[in-house]
């Protein structure tokens, strides 16, 4: 199989050889593009071709270890040194590698420099050390094409003395759209940096991934000021950091109240969230248009559903204001959460059928009297609304009654007629009354400027006053 994949890498014009796996072992059924290393001098050649073919899309490292009687050095040196010539390599995929031997990022320094397609890196229970992270940054920094769209760096264990010179190095790269330090021992120094990267370059992130840290309300301080006014953020992730106090939890509930915030998903599972942060989040989700996805599974409170009447009653009107219809057409109808069975609704794509089956559920009666004052416009729209909510499909074991109801509607509107009839009748009285005191008042004022004109006339011609 290796000299299978060597020929097809030295012909260098198959488009179907895009991606190359370089694992330790493989089970029975090896794939064609998966290369098990044999030798030092095995890994030379792939190197080599690699370095030289201008097809390959993706190079992925999984759980490397050199063959018996070999050092890492031995082997990975000679494989690097053919791969830091290659300039088709999007994506970069290394886990389970030790990356602090030999100054490997000094090898790959040229691979980092001029390869203009690189768009991908990812490093995955790798050990980096200090050193491993400074010349990584210092390799990023290098990248003359600036345009990497994803860093991945998880399940490393890097502290904040390590992290900051790899974000540090980040702030060039405007095409940068997702940042994963899932896993790592990102704290106070490192959320600083992060805030700096997102508030003074021109790097516009969608998603951050900041699971698994220790991260804590000093780290929200820093973090949530520029979170607030980061506009193109799509995902936050912020699952287990459980340094973070209620606190911290109610102050990063402040960014969902941003207009213009275009984050869909916000994760914080795993987290010590009480019951006072919970609502927090139910009202600062009020007004906002975006938010689809709230994910605070592990959550305490939450295990065996809300148990704060506060709480329930926070996300019940958020999700579903049952105070008048109005209320109810105007409640959140993105978010989707695994805490009320108004969930199934909210998942719908059509928000003017959860709207619909959220006034259908909450009023059994719709009264009519609040929209008489737009008189009789209101029955054909009455009608149409109806019309149009008989034609969705309900929730299970709902009965919407859309017949009864419409014949309640009318009625309603019927039998306030009358009272439409006599407003409309004094309202155009009212209105026939002040057009005729207009039309004296005016007569007044012409009259008025008759009589100065014939004081006027009689003064020049010296006669009498009558």
């Amino acid at each position: 199989m290796n000299r299978s994949i060597l020929l097809r890498l030295q012909s260098g014009n198959c488009p179907v050889f895009k991606e190359l796996w370089i694992r330790h072992e493989v089970d029975d059924e090896q794939i064609e593009e998966d290369y098990v290393p044999e030798s030092s001098h095995d890994m030379g050649w792939l190197g080599y071709f690699v370095g030289r073919n201008e097809l390959l899309h993706t190079l992925n490292i999984r759980e490397f270890d050199p063959p018996d009687g070999e050092s890492v050095r031995d082997v990975l040196i000679p494989f690097l040194e053919g791969v830091s010539k290659n300039k088709s390599i999007q994506k970069l995929d290394i886990h389970i590698l030790d990356m602090s031997e030999c100054r490997l990022f000094t090898i790959l320094y040229p691979f980092f420099q001029y390869n203009d397609c690189l768009r991908a890196i990812v490093f995955d229970q790798c050990v980096f050390g200090v050193d491993g992270c400074r010349l990584f940054a210092s390799a990023i920094s290098s990248c003359t094409n600036k345009l990497l769209e994803v860093i991945k760096i998880e399940n490393n264990g890097i502290t904040d003395e390590g992290l900051v010179d790899i974000i540090t190095a980040l702030s060039m790269h405007s095409h940068l759209k997702t940042l994963d330090l899932n896993h790592n021992g990102l704290s106070t120094i490192g959320c600083k940096a992060l805030s700096t990267l997102l508030q003074n370059s021109a790097t516009k992130l969608e998603t951050l991934n900041l699971n698994n840290n220790e991260i804590d309300d000093e780290g929200m301080d820093a973090l949530v000021p520029v979170l607030k006014h980061h506009n193109h953020l799509i995902s936050l992730y912020l699952c287990i950091n459980q340094r973070v106090s209620s606190k911290g939890w109610q102050q990063l509930a402040s960014i969902l109240k941003n207009p213009n915030s275009k984050l869909e998903r916000l994760e914080i599972s795993g987290n010590n969230i009480d019951d006072e942060a919970l609502a927090a989040y139910a009202h600062s989700l009020t007004n906002n248009g975006s938010l689809n996805t709230l994910s605070m599974l592990g959550i305490q409170q939450l295990s065996n559903g809300i148990s704060s009447p506060i709480v329930e009653s926070a996300f019940s009107k958020l999700l579903c204001d049952t105070s008048s219809v109005n209320a109810t057409f105007l409640s959140n109808h993105i978010i989707e959460t695994f805490i009320f069975s108004l969930k199934q609704v909210n998942r719908r794509e059509d928000k003017k059928e959860v709207a619909m089956i959220k006034i259908l559920l909450s009023h059994t009666n719709l009264d009519m009297l609040p929209f008489f004052e737009w008189e009789f416009k209101v029955l054909p729209l009455m009608i149409d609304w109806f019309e149009r909510a008989s034609a969705i499909t309900t929730p299970p074991n709902f009965q919407p009654n859309i017949g009864r109801r419409k014949l309640s509607s009318i009625y309603q509107f019927v039998r306030g007629m009358p009272l439409l009839y006599v407003e409309a009748h004094l309202r155009k009285e009212l209105d026939d009354i002040k057009a005729a005191e207009l039309h004296l008042e005016e007569e007044k004022r012409r009259v008025a400027l008759r009589q100065e004109r014939k004081r006027s006339i009689i003064q020049k011609l010296g006669l009498p006053s009558s």
